[in-house]
Protein backbone atom coordinates (compact mmCIF):
# COMPACT_ATOMS: atom_id res chain seq x y z
CA UNK A 1 0.00 0.00 0.00
CA UNK A 2 1.82 2.93 -0.96
CA UNK A 3 0.46 6.21 -0.67
CA UNK A 4 1.79 9.55 -2.92
CA UNK A 5 1.31 12.95 -1.67
CA UNK A 6 1.50 16.10 -3.26
CA UNK A 7 2.11 18.33 -0.35
CA UNK A 8 2.70 18.54 3.47
CA UNK A 9 -1.11 19.12 4.01
CA UNK A 10 -2.28 16.30 1.80
CA UNK A 11 0.40 13.78 3.90
CA UNK A 12 -0.71 15.18 7.60
CA UNK A 13 -4.27 15.22 6.58
CA UNK A 14 -3.83 11.87 6.20
CA UNK A 15 -2.15 11.00 8.64
CA UNK A 16 -5.14 12.77 11.14
CA UNK A 17 -7.11 10.52 9.13
CA UNK A 18 -5.14 7.19 10.21
CA UNK A 19 -5.23 8.40 13.99
CA UNK A 20 -9.11 8.25 13.65
CA UNK A 21 -10.51 5.71 15.83
CA UNK A 22 -13.02 5.37 13.17
CA UNK A 23 -11.36 5.16 10.41
CA UNK A 24 -11.15 1.27 8.54
CA UNK A 25 -8.78 0.41 6.27
CA UNK A 26 -8.96 -2.24 3.73
CA UNK A 27 -6.13 -4.06 2.14
CA UNK A 28 -5.06 -4.99 -1.35
CA UNK A 29 -6.60 -8.69 0.00
CA UNK A 30 -9.90 -7.16 0.91
CA UNK A 31 -9.05 -7.76 4.76
CA UNK A 32 -8.94 -4.63 6.83
CA UNK A 33 -5.56 -3.38 7.75
CA UNK A 34 -3.41 -4.99 10.55
CA UNK A 35 -2.32 -2.21 12.65
CA UNK A 36 1.24 -3.19 11.24
CA UNK A 37 -0.05 -2.44 8.03
CA UNK A 38 -1.34 1.12 9.67
CA UNK A 39 1.87 2.09 10.88
CA UNK A 40 3.34 1.52 7.70
CA UNK A 41 1.14 3.53 5.99
CA UNK A 42 1.44 6.09 8.69
CA UNK A 43 5.12 6.11 8.66
CA UNK A 44 5.56 6.89 4.63
CA UNK A 45 2.90 9.68 4.97
CA UNK A 46 5.16 11.27 7.73
CA UNK A 47 8.15 10.48 5.65
CA UNK A 48 6.54 12.49 2.77
CA UNK A 49 5.75 15.08 5.25
CA UNK A 50 9.51 15.53 6.61
CA UNK A 51 10.28 15.40 2.64
CA UNK A 52 7.65 18.07 2.00
CA UNK A 53 8.86 20.59 4.78
CA UNK A 54 12.69 19.99 4.63
CA UNK A 55 13.60 17.92 7.50
CA UNK A 56 14.73 14.59 5.92
CA UNK A 57 17.41 14.72 8.58
CA UNK A 58 14.61 13.42 10.58
CA UNK A 59 14.41 10.30 9.42
CA UNK A 60 17.35 9.84 7.75
CA UNK A 61 19.84 9.54 10.53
Amino acid sequence: MTMNFESAREALNFMLLLSDERTKIKNSNGEYATLNEYKELYREALYSACDYLGMEDLYLD
